[in-house]
């Protein structure tokens, strides 16, 4: 919980639709637009006392449920969706965990939190949404949510100049498929993995 965090030396913002609308977070806002339950970002920056080592930003996909939207799941596809949140429980116990240790790092979280729900007013395929970077992206399947929210986390990541991004997201059963429940996937331009 935010106390939790503020408790452990974890300063926690939150911006809700207000604030996403205002900082042109338009692909959190389109993508959670059709649930009752309003969007928001969640912004957590640990900072250790005395000079950090490196400056990291960790973004972790939060969908706290995902139906499919428009382009809705089979129904045995839907069952476990509320663990489509798991980049962003990752992203805030990795920053509990390095606060608590007083780790000699600025570590900076975004958490971007929607449910991807049905509505009159949910998303479609071929949307054009204009994203916080100013680029766009075309809608071609509504179960694609977790890449649309994670541009806009990532860019404003990106802004506060860290030394590395790591974004943490459940992006595709494929990889399940590929390497099974147990290996993640990695992508890096890193050869030293």
């Amino acid at each position: 919980t935010k106390n939790e965090l503020s408790a452990a030396g974890v300063k926690v913002v939150i911006w809700k639709k207000r604030d996403l609308e205002k900082n042109n977070m338009h692909a959190i806002l389109a993508v959670g637009r059709a649930s009752s339950e309003e969007p928001c970002l969640i912004k957590l920056h640990y900072k250790p006392k005395g000079k950090a080592q490196k400056k990291i930003a960790l973004v972790g996909k939060g969908v706290t449920y995902d139906s499919g939207g428009l382009s809705i799941k089979p129904s045995d596809s839907m069952f476990d969706m509320k663990i489509d949140m798991t980049g962003a429980a990752t992203v805030i116990g990795i920053i509990k965990a390095a606060a608590e240790a007083k780790l000699p790092v600025e570590i900076l979280g975004f958490v971007p939190a929607v449910e991807n729900s049905i509505a009159g007013n949910a998303y479609k395929p071929g949307d054009i949404i204009s994203t916080y970077s100013g680029k766009t992206i075309e809608v071609l399947n509504t179960d694609a949510e977790g890449r649309i929210i994670m541009a806009d986390a990532l860019k404003l990541a990106s802004e506060n100049e860290p030394d590395e991004i790591f974004d943490f997201a459940t992006l595709t059963g494929a990889c399940v498929v590929a390497l099974g429940m147990y290996t993640a996937g990695v992508f890096t331009k890193s050869e030293n993995i």
